[in-house]
């Protein structure tokens, strides 16, 4: 701890500018005093003025590293410095699950610090609406990279894509955010050739703290993803770190538009969604089979088909397949890391998952993704208590994200822990709305609210957005699924039963090692069709 507290000093001296100022103030109090020596005698003044000046320079010294620490000398002026534990504010200096925040620590919104960030979507000036996977993909690679930053929290994506054409302006996006600082810009995209636009905005006075324009070739986009990255570090004053740069990416322009198309169609995580980024991530891996992070994609994919849709050896072997290529042709890809531990985890092998999930974690400990599927696989496993401590990191990281939060008020009850359940089940519920507040179809979020309000006593209003998500996607395998966990949550056990042998009908198999843990459906657990249903599934852990 003594370490990592000093590690997190020298951070802040970094931050701060102290140790510039340091180094400036010595240089040039060596050159005043140098050139007192060599003036003053010539001025007939007497000797103890040159002792004075270097008196003078040596009390000053002090001083100026206390201004340093207080105030930063920014575009908008002179202000005072805040200091790295200001209330509502994440920080993490470790992997450490010991040492990591808390969920209530970090569920408000930050309010006077500048160390936190939205980076809203990219306005797609190309005019083909087609275009809008790249300028969407460039705005989630720019916050891939800042996320890894420990002293910046970064909004995440869902949460800041939700504003894409809302219309408001940024000082209100950043007031529902919970952040003071924004990235707004626009990408144009003609032939072989790009032009972006970056602004990074105060949104506390509506000052633009640093702004430019790229026009470059299609070829260039990662320098320019890197550089937009690196600049906004420079003009937040924040610790530089080696790490900002694209890694493990390709140098075919078409490989990497079908990597993009993947990724947007894979955060949609519907049924139909999860096909269609299986099969862009392939044409990129036809164009180049050498392109890491479209076998890391490919690898979720196959690993979200097989948890939702299809639980069937064919997307199995698929993940287990391109994760270990992934790692293969880069061992130290944290993303890699991570897709690898959930193919494992799907495919039974807890053991080997958990140190696949570790090394992802300890590589990059800002991976939401890493601790989210960590939990799920300690979940599936039946090691629930590792799994609530898991999922009470991940939202750590990303404080505004409501998976991890509601999944863990899943743990909690099954652990029997009732009162941290309801304060933990509050907390996802004001999450969940204020997603649902600004997108009130998100699937995901209804399936998942429904959970979090029948946990705190709402009954009625999570029967609601069940019924909600069953008519905007009543075929839908995620939804039916979440819409059955609901149900058998509320007593309801013949309409879950309904509801899963719907969910069969419509092809494909559930995962059966989440079913056996899963506390929603304590109440069937002794009902015949209940165990017929589960006789049906392949277990995981049984392969």
């Amino acid at each position: 701890m003594a370490t990592a507290n000093l590690k997190a000093f020298w951070s802040d001296l970094r931050r701060r500018k102290v140790v510039r100022v340091a180094i400036v103030y010595a240089v040039v109090a060596w050159v005043v005093i140098e050139a007192a020596s060599v003036i003053l005698p010539g001025l007939l003044l007497p000797e103890w003025s040159i002792r004075l000046v270097l008196a003078l320079a040596l009390i000053g010294f002090p001083f100026a590293l206390v201004l340093a620490w207080v105030f930063d000398l920014s575009s908008a002026g002179l202000r005072r410095e805040l200091p790295a534990d200001t209330p509502g504010v994440t920080f993490v200096a470790e992997a450490s699950e010991a040492d990591l925040p808390r969920p209530s620590d970090s569920a408000a919104a930050p309010a006077a610090s500048r160390r936190s960030i939205a980076v809203l979507p990219m306005a797609n000036m190309s005019g083909d609406p087609e275009n809008e996977y790249f300028s969407d993909g460039i705005s989630e690679e720019i916050i891939s990279l800042l996320a890894r930053l420990p002293d910046l929290r970064v909004v995440s994506r869902t949460s800041s894509f939700l504003f894409k054409r809302a219309g408001l302006d940024v000082r209100t996006i950043a007031a529902k955010l919970g952040v003071n600082t924004v990235l707004e810009g626009s990408v144009r995209r003609v032939g072989n050739r790009v032009r972006i636009v970056a602004q990074l905005i105060d949104a506390v006075d509506d000052t633009h703290l640093w702004s430019d324009s790229y026009d470059r070739e299609l070829e260039d986009i990662f320098a320019v993803q890197t550089d937009i990255a690196r600049r906004i570090v420079d003009a937040m004053n924040l610790s530089p770190e080696d790490k900002i740069a694209v890694e493990a990416t390709t140098e075919s322009i078409p490989a990497y538009d079908y990597y993009l198309r993947g990724r947007q169609y894979l955060h949609q995580q519907t049924g139909k969604s999860l096909y269609l980024a299986r099969e862009m991530f392939n044409k990129a891996l036809e164009i180049d089979p050498g392109y890491v992070r479209a076998y890391a994609g490919a690898a979720c994919a196959a690993s979200l088909i097989a948890q939702w849709v299809d639980y069937s050896r064919t997307y199995l072997r698929e993940a287990e397949e391109t994760s270990r290529r992934a790692l293969e042709l880069a061992p130290d890809l944290a993303e890699g890391h991570a897709a690898r531990g959930f193919a494992l985890s799907m495919n039974g092998e807890y053991a080997g998952a958990a140190e696949h999930f570790e090394r992802a974690i300890k590589l990059d400990p800002q991976l939401y993704e890493a601790w989210y599927l960590y939990g799920r696989s300690r979940f599936a496993e039946g090691n629930l208590e590792h799994a609530e401590r898991l999922w009470d990191r991940a939202h750590a990281v990303q404080p505004e994200e409501f998976q991890s939060a509601e999944l863990r008020v899943l743990a909690l009850r099954a652990l029997g822990r009732s009162d941290e359940t309801k304060e933990a089940a509050e907390l996802a519920v004001k999450l969940i709305e204020r997603r649902l507040d600004l997108n009130p179809q998100d699937l995901r979020a209804l399936g998942l609210g429904s959970g979090a309000m029948i946990a705190s006593g709402r009954t009625e209003q999570g029967l609601a957005m069940v019924e909600r998500s069953l008519e905007l996607a009543p075929d839908d395998a995620t939804v039916l699924h979440n819409a059955a966990c609901a149900y058998a949550h509320a007593g309801d056990g013949e309409k879950a039963l309904e509801l899963m042998e719907r969910r069969l009908k419509e092809g494909g198999t559930m995962h059966r090692d989440w079913l056996e843990h899963d506390s929603d459906f304590d109440c069937l657990r002794d009902d015949p069709r209940f165990i017929a249903i589960l006789n049906r599934l392949p277990s995981a852990s049984g392969r």
